[in-house]
């Protein structure tokens, strides 16, 4: 049963961060810096973002095995199928919202908030299942074993390579650039902040609803080693 809280509430952090994804979006203020290479390219070639989703983050899978090759840990092909379930949620979270159409600023200005808030709450639930990383983060971690340097350096360099191909995708085939504005900033600023300041709120209470006692050690075991 526990197990199944588990799995569970992993989809139901993924779809709320596609909540936020589509409510930063509606509000043309900018995006996260992997949408704002995903959203540009889904705009160019006519197909819809949760597909491209889906295609980017199979190929970021494939990057890791290519990178990792013998130390690639099989648990973390489970990323290809959750990938399919999370670009599903980003198409069907994008219907649901549709009929949002912010009118000034203001209102656009909250929904960029609102986004940021949403997406920050919805990767709390699944950082803290700690089944598998979504697959751009396994991406970091991928080189920055093979590299040999900090998680946190890799993950500024790849969110400044999706930015910086999003600015290319949007200036050659959509005639400018729409989708990097003051929210990626505000979102990159804030995001992990936000994701510390909830894992403290809730994690005690959503590890209670998806795992047992040893499940709890074996966490603590794996964090300390």
């Amino acid at each position: 049963m526990k197990l199944v809280n588990r799995v569970g509430l992993y989809f139901i952090g993924l779809f709320i961060i596609t909540i936020g994804i589509n409510l930063s979006i509606i509000s043309g203020l900018g995006i996260s810096p992997v949408s704002a290479f995903t959203l540009p390219l889904s705009e160019a070639v006519n197909i819809s973002l949760g597909t491209i989703t889906i295609i980017t983050y199979v190929i970021f899978v494939l990057i890791q095995i290519l990178v990792l090759k013998k130390n690639f840990k099989k648990k973390n092909l489970l990323q290809a199928p959750f990938s399919f379930a999370f670009g599903f949620f980003v198409d069907f979270t994008g219907q649901m919202l549709s009929g949002l159409n912010p009118q000034t600023y203001t209102s656009q200005f909250i929904l960029m908030i609102l986004g940021i808030i949403i997406c920050a709450f919805g990767a709390t639930i699944y950082i803290i299942m700690d089944i598998v990383p979504n697959a751009p983060e396994g991406l970091n971690l991928a080189l920055s074993e093979r590299l040999n340097m900090p998680f946190s350096k890799i993950k500024i360099i790849c969110d400044c390579l999706f930015v910086l191909i999003g600015v290319i995708i949007s200036l050659i085939f959509l005639g400018g650039v729409t989708a990097i504005r003051e929210g990626t900033l505000i979102s990159a600023l804030l995001t992990g902040k936000l994701i510390g300041l909830f894992t403290k709120w809730f994690e005690p209470g959503l590890k209670k609803i998806a795992f047992n006692d040893n499940d709890e050690k074996q966490l603590l075991l794996n964090e300390a080693m």
